[in-house]
């Protein structure tokens, strides 16, 4: 990688920030190393640097990067090909939806926990009923979206905080709820109104109901599935549009996202094989959150991964399976620390983030789990690192670390400690 110190001054659209002349923990931006595309990200270098490395390879359009191979030259036609003709409500590249959490974490979290438990239940309950080639009543599940986008638009963490508390053993359900929930999250984010993210939610929600015509030993099989045994899971999409599309009124645009939320940017996914701006926007958004759930989760063939290192690992998936733009877009939602994720403050202390802070991006709110030597807290505490902030008291998380770190199961400790939230959160 061949790099370049430059003065931010001169700084132009196009060019590749690859490293900060300060700690990027510390910035206002999302990702280590990105190229300069809107004003805006100019505007914040100028405020937040006196200099920058570029990386003259991945620079684009400017003076200071080298002449491209013609093999360089087509790489960059190609990703530029890709991209996909959104709606315009994916086109608030600039700006981020500001919205503003209308009740308490602490009194949404109740709510939040009675309707997941409902959902959970009728999710239990339909997917027994098709096994044994019952009916399923669609419009309790349209009734339970409904009071999810509620919650999520009173108050967008606690919903989303109950979707850390993951079974193995249970893995189908708690997905499909746990996608229904991040999906209208991000809804909300880009900017969906309500009647949107319920579409998107019913899809969300219903996304895997064709898997109940997979054969459990095959749906729960530990190793690799044989040829055959792929082609009758990858059938799964087809099989839940089948079953949905004779239900009266059901929405066409729950049941793309039923039918196509295996599809990918490149043409590699199924069942037809569609391509970037072939796939629906709602669909793009579940199959990105039908991904990030499935990979921080534990399943039959692989252990979960904390947030941090899944967004990690799709945004390196970006380039054929998503959207980049709609991939940041992503990111930015969840934030920088999502919540679940395990990180250790400054003075050596480890917590669990409950909150995300939309104002205050890095001070979240940590339920701490160890002190400074490691050792667990007797009794877990709230840590509102914005209110300590405020009150002039300065607490900084020094890094995120990865799942499972000094033995922490973040659902246990979600488990046992979200009733004891304080009102004043």
């Amino acid at each position: 990688m061949e790099r370049k110190k430059i003065a931010v001054g001169e700084l132009r659209l196009g060019m590749y920030v690859a490293e900060l002349d300060r700690p990027w923990i510390g910035s206002p931006f999302l990702f280590q190393g990105f190229p300069i595309s809107t004003d805006k990200e100019l505007k914040q270098l100028n405020d937040f640097c006196d200099f920058v490395y570029i990386d003259l390879e991945q620079s684009r359009d400017v003076d200071v990067r080298p002449k491209l191979s013609s093999t360089s030259q087509n790489q960059h036609h190609r990703f530029e090909t890709e991209r996909v003709n959104l709606s315009h409500k994916f086109d608030q590249t600039d700006q981020e939806v500001q919205y503003h959490n209308k009740i308490k974490f602490s009194q949404a979290l109740p709510q939040a926990a009675k309707i997941f438990g409902s959902t959970r239940k009728y999710v239990n309950s339909i997917f027994h009923d098709i096994r044994l080639g019952k009916s399923i009543n669609t419009d309790e599940a349209r009734e339970l979206t409904d009071r999810m986008v509620d919650n999520i638009i009173n108050n967008e963490n606690a919903m989303v905080l109950l979707t850390q508390l993951k079974q193995k053993d249970e893995y189908t359900t708690l997905h499909s709820i746990n996608v229904c929930i991040i999906s209208i999250l991000f809804g909300r984010h880009m900017g969906f109104d309500e009647k949107e993210l319920r579409l998107l939610g019913l899809g969300a929600l219903l996304h895997d109901i064709g898997k109940m015509h997979v054969p459990l030993e095959i749906l729960n099989k530990p190793g690799k599935l044989t040829a055959f045994e792929r082609k009758i899971m990858n059938s799964h999409p087809q099989m839940g549009y089948d079953l949905l599309s004779t239900t009266k009124d059901f929405p066409a645009a729950a049941l793309d996202v039923i039918r196509y939320h295996h599809e990918r940017m490149d043409g590699s996914g199924y069942p037809k094989g569609l391509m970037a701006e072939g796939i629906k926007p709602y669909v793009q958004i579940v199959a990105m959150v039908d991904v990030y759930d499935a990979i921080t989760s534990d399943r039959a063939y692989h252990e979960r991964i904390s947030p941090h290192e899944a967004l990690n690992k799709m945004f390196e998936w970006a380039s054929k399976h998503f959207s980049k733009d709609l991939l940041e877009k992503f990111i930015s939602c969840l934030g920088i620390y999502p919540i679940g994720s395990i990180v250790e403050l400054d003075a050596g202390e480890v917590g669990v983030v409950i909150t995300v802070n939309r104002r205050r991006k890095l001070l979240p709110t940590l339920n701490l789990v160890l002190d400074r030597n490691k050792k667990y807290l007797e009794r877990p505490m709230v840590l509102d690192l914005d209110y300590y902030e405020r009150k002039g008291k300065t607490i900084k998380i020094k890094k995120i670390l990865k799942s499972n770190s000094y033995g922490i199961d973040v659902r246990k400790i979600l488990l046992d400690n979200t009733l004891a939230i304080p009102a004043t959160a």
